[in-house]
């Protein structure tokens, strides 16, 4: 890349932390990260200030390879922050997104991309929301998933790459030709290197449907505490490695239910491509092949993951030093109102039948003490709480799809 990228990080945890890190090193380029929280930017521009951000990157082989950020802004004033920038990248939980979305946006400028890296589930109702009509001298793009798996070992020193994805699905709304950067897909993958390989093609829908956090998470919390007694453990369980072949096939049905559901979608709506949702046994092969020694099954395909190493349920230490589960947890308190519900909120107006979803989405309500389902309808009175498609006045699918629906098959 010859010109240079001026480019904002939105949030400030390990996914910001990672790209901070491996977008900062890449010459031509201007990294500024936003926090809304004055007192974590003085702290985090102190200790740029003593040392560079150090990040380990654990390659598919067990070995680990180093690098230190250059030196890129941190601030918590939204104007000096997005002023002037040709890519806006939301990295922080979905739930803070609006509050980021809403600072920044009288400083966003014409033929800006606004990034979800990940936007989760209806990221586009949330920007179309804000933007109002300038979405349409915008682009907005939104993918499945981060580049990585990645965790903070030390705020502002340390970040760990504990897996890298093999690919990156995602998709867009708007001209790519009126960017600020010429070529904005290319330009992306300059700044996040390679792998993943990253492809944008179809309608955003087909990324709200995607969702590999909303479509795993809320089961696997379910799928191991469902029957829980009540008694604290030893040790956390093993998350994504300690599945049990019940809950891996619970993790097929609803990827079932998501792949009918696209597939109903695109059937009366033949100009809309939601090619991109696909069951989540070929998700885990796409993004992660190479870390899986097992490649049999769903089950065996997540027990025998190197990325998910080590990862535990989310838990809750008691008096007594043992472990009781977290239900308070981002696993649930964002994937399931900005992930699980988004997509029941589809199935509802595409008239799909969920009942996997809706077994775990009941269990999850009750768990997080907030009422979403309803019977069989989301009629609950914590729905203006979550990214559901109703909340922002959709009603029936051609309004979602937009434009790009035309005429449904009579």
């Amino acid at each position: 890349m010859t010109n240079s990228i001026r480019l904002l990080i939105c949030g400030s945890g390990s996914s910001a932390h990672a790209l901070a890190g491996v977008i900062s090193v890449k010459p031509s380029v201007e990294v500024r990260l936003l926090t809304l929280a004055p007192e974590k930017a003085q702290r985090w521009r102190k200790l740029l200030h003593e040392d560079s951000l150090r990040v380990v990157v654990r390659n598919a082989d067990g070995d680990e390879d180093f690098l230190r950020s250059t030196p890129f802004m941190v601030t918590s004033d939204p104007e000096q922050a997005a002023r002037g920038c040709d890519f806006v990248i939301l990295a922080a939980p979905a739930f803070q997104h609006w509050k980021y979305l809403s600072a920044v946006e009288p400083y966003i400028e014409d033929g800006c991309v606004i990034v979800g890296l990940p936007g989760q589930n209806g990221f586009e109702f949330e920007v179309m929301k804000i933007l109002g009509d300038r979405i349409n001298n915008c682009i907005v793009v939104n993918f499945e998933s981060l580049p990585w798996v990645c965790r903070i070992i030390e705020f502002g020193r340390t970040v760990k790459i504990c897996g890298t994805k093999n690919k990156l699905v995602g998709a867009s709304h708007g001209d790519m030709a009126r960017a600020r950067v010429a070529n904005p897909l290319a330009s992306l993958q300059y700044l996040l290197g390679e792998p993943p390989s990253l492809t944008i093609s179809g309608h955003l829908l087909g990324i709200t449907l995607r969702s590999p956090s909303a479509c795993s998470h809320p089961p696997i919390m379910y799928g191991r505490w469902k029957d829980w007694d009540g008694e604290a453990l030893d040790q956390p369980p093993l998350f994504y490695q300690g599945i049990d072949e019940a809950t891996a096939e619970l993790l097929d049905k609803i990827s079932a239910e998501v792949v009918e559901m696209s597939k109903r979608i695109m059937a009366e709506y033949p100009r809309v491509d939601l090619s991109q949702v696909i069951p989540m046994y070929d998700w885990d092969m796409s993004c992660y092949g190479e870390y899986i020694q097992d490649k049999t099954n769903l089950m065996t395909a997540l027990r025998t993951n190197s990325s998910y190493e080590g990862i535990t349920h989310p838990m809750i230490r008691t008096e007594d030093g043992k472990y009781a589960p977290d239900f308070n947890h981002r696993f649930l308190t964002e994937d399931v109102p900005f992930g699980l519900v988004v997509i029941r909120s589809i199935a509802e107006i595409a008239n799909v039948p969920t009942p996997c979803i809706d077994t775990v989405l009941t269990w999850c309500q009750e768990k997080m003490g907030k009422e979403y389902l309803v019977g069989s309808r989301l009629i609950g009175k914590d729905l203006a709480r979550t990214r559901c498609a109703q909340r922002y006045g959709f009603t029936t699918m051609s309004e979602i799809l937009g434009y790009e629906a035309l005429e449904a098959v009579s």
